[in-house]
């Protein structure tokens, strides 16, 4: 893949989208350390976690960059919230080309790039209804679809509901590092059904509310405790997040979540070093990498 991270193929040919989608969820599913929804990494290498990105090409470009795929296999990117941007054109949301820039991705690097469901995904897998203040963003993103395919955008959209399918819920690693959009509140851990990271998932598993996916992907109002709890249920040490607005982008919410924010104008991402037990969450903010502070002068 190019420094642009753009894909050589041309994003309005509907064949030419539903096939790499194909292949990178079929690649997703099918490489190794993938178990259920979990995908596991190694327990050497390093690791650049993100947060919500919300289709913000620029940012998707200097975190491809910082993580430096090419310079070897241990090197790996974790990314979630991929869809449902700012940015309308003839008013329809057109973030499908970011999961086309990640779909290629994955098949560039097929061990090395790990793109997480998050609430946004599941909402336009299930065609839920979410808003982000910018409108009703599954109903826009499926404008954009149709504006851009036409007769072809229902068959375009199937094959982004099941690429969104294959993602896994989880990334982990040997030594206790849980990467997830989100964690289950408080009121919803106890009937927590911890069987989603050991099987492959139904659509009851997405149901609003009482599925473990969607309480996984939409959970809000964690403790330090719900945290602690959680981790000890999953049997982690180190809790990494989106879904929470960051305004300085990486923050600690005690010794055992860090959450991030990648989207805004002061997103952040952090490079954690998988050869052993991962640091306390606000030792690892202490060396969050602002992005502006890779933006290239136009």
């Amino acid at each position: 893949m190019s420094e642009a991270t753009e894909p050589s193929l041309d994003l309005q040919d509907a064949s030419a989208v539903c096939d790499l989608l194909q292949c990178a969820g079929n690649t997703l599913m099918s490489r190794e350390g993938r178990d259920g929804a979990v995908q596991w990494l190694p327990d050497h290498g390093r690791l650049l976690a993100t947060g919500d990105l919300h289709d913000n090409p620029r940012h998707y470009g200097i975190i491809m960059r910082l993580a430096g795929l090419e310079r070897g296999s241990d090197r790996h990117v974790v990314l979630h919230e991929l869809i449902h941007g700012e940015h309308l054109i003839h008013g329809a949301d057109l973030s499908y080309r970011t999961l086309c820039r990640v779909a290629d991705a994955v098949q560039s690097y097929p061990s090395q790039v790990h793109p997480l469901i998050g609430n946004h995904e599941v909402a336009q897998a299930f065609k839920l209804r979410v808003a982000k203040g910018f409108g009703e963003q599954t109903a826009l993103f499926e404008a954009g679809l149709e504006l851009i395919f036409g007769d072809r955008s229902e068959e375009v959209s199937l094959a982004i509901d099941a690429f969104i399918l294959s993602m896994p819920l989880v990334l982990r690693s040997p030594w206790g590092l849980f990467v997830s959009h989100s964690t289950p509140g408080p009121a919803q851990l106890p009937g927590f059904d911890t069987s989603i990271f050991r099987r492959p998932l139904s659509a009851a598993d997405f149901a609003p509310i009482t599925g473990g996916a969607w309480q996984l992907t939409w959970g809000r109002g964690q403790t330090r405790e719900s945290v602690a709890r959680f981790l000890e249920m999953v049997d982690a040490r180190l809790l990494v997040c989106g879904h929470a607005l960051v305004e300085t982008g990486a923050e600690a919410m005690g010794p055992q979540l860090l959450l991030l924010n990648s989207d805004h104008e002061h997103g952040a991402v952090v490079p954690i070093d998988l050869s052993g037990p991962p640091p306390r969450a606000d030792e690892l903010a202490m060396e969050s990498l602002p992005l502006r502070a890779f933006m290239e002068v136009q």
